[in-house]
């Protein structure tokens, strides 16, 4: 074996590490060494050589078990950070998902919420029944011109309120269910009639307005005109025929206006007084005014007239002509204003109606004619098979109290239910209620006289005549007056009487 010389930097090396063991040994370097020495130097070299091998394979092998341990530990922990990397993607994959889900979720419950308040404004600004605009519309559509109409001088409004008369009739007579299908009708009649509205609204019950923007006087009429002229014919609703007519309140309103409320007030204004008058239309102007503040006057005073019984009654005699003697007395009822002096039926008994003070009224007068009529009796100014004649109002029909009330104030005045004769309004018989049935038989039942007052005057119809416990028709004077020129009226009056019992 061939071998190589050492580097001196390695045999140096050599040497100086061959000393160091030689020194723990107990061989002095410098001399030299016994065989002994030298034995117990190679062997504590080969020991050394021993342990050294013995040594490094436990290092190596601690090397080599560290290593695995360390690496199985990578394994583990490179399987468990797959593991929660894995975990941790379906984790966020779930929360994205949610997120998506709840987001959706919010997304829909926000188009839920903005239909909810898109219904909720509709039904706030919109009629259920018809689906025109309510009131709130109107006022706020009505401020809003109401400003515009004193900054532009040639901006100007037209304002027609409507009313249905004797619409609380149809409802009494054929039903709620019916007259809801009257007010529809009634919609689609209007709304084929104007074009270029501002609003068009109900108001509530049978009240309807239309605005525009300023019409002249004469076109505002014609509408007017074309509005009545659309009921002049009765409805239809299945195989029923319904009469109904309008009243129409018009306000051409400029820049002194200076609230919706002001419009409102003054188109209802002329529409009352087209409905008292029996004009089918009127044009609102300022005398209107004053008369409205004089009726809201008369309120406050009516009240306390009934308060105070301020009426005092008028009689009339009533003539058999074909004997030649009184039938009957009439009653009718006078107020006399402690100021104002006497204040005719026509003035305030359509004012009692509205205010449902009329059956005060009623019962005031039925009273004080019960009393007259037995003075009357006792001091033989009358004789003893004279009647009297008293109204008796809708209201009073309509209430279950009537006949208990009728019999004890003849009772109170000693007289007997034969000597009455209560007298109808013709319109009213239309209401075809049970209770005004049952109550008109009542008191047919007990003696007391019917009369239809004003006949003609209503629908003119003699087919209820034998529906209801009827004894006799005051025939209205529109007949009689023109008895000589209008045949109408002839032939009315003939099958009056030749409908008679």
């Amino acid at each position: 074996m061939s071998t190589q010389p050492l580097s001196d930097k390695s045999s140096n090396e050599l040497n100086r590490m061959l000393k160091r063991l030689m020194r723990r040994q107990g061989v002095a370097v410098d001399e030299v060494p016994s065989l002994e020495g030298w034995n117990n130097f190679v062997l504590a070299v080969d020991q050394t050589i021993k342990e050294f091998s013995t040594n490094r394979e436990l290092l190596e092998q601690s090397v080599k078990s560290t290593s695995l341990k360390l690496y199985q530990a990578y394994e583990d922990l490179k399987h468990e950070s797959s593991l929660r990397l894995a975990q941790a993607n379906l984790h966020q994959q779930e929360l994205e998902n949610l997120v998506q889900e709840r987001t959706t979720e919010l997304r829909n419950a926000q188009l839920h919420l903005e239909k909810i308040n898109k219904r909720l404004e509709y039904e706030a600004t919109h009629d259920e029944l018809t689906g025109l605009a309510n009131r709130n519309q109107l006022m706020r559509e009505l401020n809003r011109c109401v400003v515009q109409l004193g900054t532009d001088a040639d901006f100007g409004l037209c304002f027609f309120f409507i009313d249905f008369d004797r619409f609380k009739q149809i409802n009494d007579r054929f039903g709620h269910l019916i007259g809801d299908k009257v007010l529809i009708h009634v919609t689609n009649h209007l709304s084929a009639l104007i074009s270029n509205t501002i609003c068009f609204a109900r108001l509530g019950g049978d009240e309807f307005v239309i605005l525009m923007e300023k019409l002249e006087e004469s076109e505002a009429i014609k509408l007017a005109q074309r509005i009545n002229d659309t009921f002049t014919h009765p409805i239809q609703i299945h195989d029923t025929e319904i009469p109904i007519s309008a009243s129409v309140g018009i306000v051409l309103a400029d820049m002194s206006y200076q609230s919706a409320d002001e419009v409102v007030r003054d188109a209802d204004i002329a529409m009352y007084r087209a409905k008292t008058t029996g004009n089918c239309y009127q044009l609102f102007d300022e005398e209107m005014r004053a008369e409205h503040l004089e009726e809201i006057e008369l309120e406050g005073e009516l009240e306390i007239a009934v308060r105070e019984q301020q009426f005092r009654i008028k009689f009339e005699p009533i003539v058999d002509i074909k004997e030649s003697t009184i039938f009957s007395i009439e009653s009718l009822v006078r107020w006399t204003h402690p100021k104002k002096g006497i204040i005719p039926p026509d003035r305030f008994i359509p004012l009692a109606e509205e205010l449902g003070l009329i059956i005060d009224i009623d019962r005031i007068v039925f009273a004080k004619a019960c009393k007259q009529f037995r003075q009357w009796r006792e001091h033989g100014i009358i004789s003893p098979n004279q009647k009297f004649n008293v109204n008796l109002s809708c209201s009073q029909l309509q209430r279950s109290d009537i006949v208990p009330f009728l019999l004890r104030i003849v009772d109170m005045s000693d007289i007997s239910p034969d000597d009455v004769v209560l007298e109808i309004t013709e319109s009213y018989l239309l209401a075809d209620s049970e209770l005004v049935m049952r109550n008109l038989n009542e008191i047919n039942k007990l003696g007391f006289s019917i009369f239809v007052d004003d006949f003609g005057t209503g629908y003119s119809s003699l087919s209820y005549l034998a529906k209801y416990p009827i004894h006799g028709i005051k025939i209205d004077r529109s007949f009689v007056r023109d008895l000589e020129e209008s045949t109408e009226s002839k032939e009315l009056i003939r099958s009056i009487i030749a409908s008679r019992p």
